[in-house]
């Protein structure tokens, strides 16, 4: 009897619903338990509800949600909008609509993000917490791309300056380039000094001085050449290019970008000045738009891999930027950089095998 009183009180530990409705089945009361078995299962139910709440939380994040608009309170259409991970990768994208609105959609899991609007001169972010909630955001882009198209319709039209200097003189200039695109740097400044000689206001051979100051880490003359330059034709987008370069160089970030996007409101395919944004971002710690600006570079170029390799190692994507440095290497090998490079490949082979 002992022992089967201690069988029949671990079932009602197991399972008390069961054995109480098993100890009064002689007297035939099974409203005792209809009752136990419908608390049972709203119990279940609640168990299932609150498993499914739980799952629709981590796998269906709230929208995100937000407007465009231009530092004049209006709406900027057709702005691109991006959402990345922290290490730089897309996760949804979209674009606003006329009235600047746009909505996006993910699976991601919950976490932080960045948010991006950009349109082809201005990126702003915006970093965010994802959860089970709908988040609004708003963005700003001061002289968006669309206001400067309305106001600058001619530019691609040679500036008056330009067309004032002699013939001769552009010949030279022209010379200049080429030996610059050879490294050839002392026959392009002697070719700068002729056209100069010929006309001492050709902003464009200052432009090109600049350049060569810049090469030679001669940074406070390559602005100096470069604002000069400017001060004779303030439509020359190389003087701005290379007015930027030299603050990037100085580490003056904020400066470079305001100058640079001066140059790519002038020369909208100037690469080059897309290539010096993503440093200036860089080198203000904002990785993932240094990476969305890269992204919209497809040349295949030494610094172009040198910039991302550096931008993908900081997002902590260490394969991608080896293979970067990798494409750098194999297209200068002789570059002064090199050596630097090829102990940094080393290294992150040997932290990351």
């Amino acid at each position: 009897m002992f022992t089967q009183s201690r069988h029949r009180l671990t079932q009602t530990i197991r399972n008390p619903a069961t054995h109480f409705c098993h100890t009064n089945k002689a007297s035939r009361d099974t409203s005792v338990c209809t009752v136990n078995h419908t608390i049972r299962l709203v119990l279940v139910a609640w168990l299932v509800a609150v498993s499914v709440q739980s799952l629709a939380a981590t796998n269906n994040p709230g929208l995100v949600r937000g407007s465009v608009l231009n530092d004049h309170g209006r709406p900027v259409a057709s702005a691109t909008i991006e959402m990345r991970d922290l290490h730089g990768v897309k996760i949804t994208s979209g674009v606003s609509d006329r009235a600047g609105l746009f909505t996006l959609t993910s699976i991601a899991p919950p976490g932080v993000y960045v948010v991006l609007a950009a349109d082809r001169l201005w990126v702003t972010e915006q970093r965010i917490s994802l959860d089970s909630n709908d988040r609004e955001l708003e963005f700003v882009l001061p002289n968006s791309a669309q206001d400067f198209a309305i106001t600058h319709r001619k530019t691609n039209i040679v500036s008056a300056a330009e067309l004032r200097i002699p013939k001769q003189a552009r010949q030279y200039l022209k010379l200049a380039q080429q030996s610059f695109r050879r490294t050839n740097f002392e026959e392009a400044e002697a070719e700068v000094d002729r056209a100069l000689k010929l006309d001492a206001s050709f902003a464009a051979a200052f432009s090109m001085r600049a350049f060569l100051r810049l090469a030679s880490r001669a940074l406070a003359g390559a602005i100096d050449d470069a604002q000069h330059a400017l001060s004779l034709d303030s439509s020359d987008p190389n003087a701005y290019l290379a007015l930027g370069t030299a603050y990037n160089s100085l580490g003056e970030f904020p400066e470079a970008q305001e100058t640079l996007r001066q140059a790519l409101e002038l020369s909208p395919d100037l690469w080059q000045g897309q290539l010096e944004m993503a440093k200036a971002y860089y080198g203000q710690g904002s990785f993932v738009v240094a990476l969305y600006e890269m992204d919209q570079l497809s040349n295949d170029f030494p610094d172009v891999h040198l910039v991302r390799a550096n931008v993908l190692e900081r997002l902590g994507r260490g394969n991608e930027a080896v293979a970067e440095f990798s494409a750098f290497l194999l297209e200068a090998p002789e570059d002064l950089r090199s050596e630097q490079v090829r102990r940094i490949v080393a290294a992150t082979k040997l932290a990351d095998p």
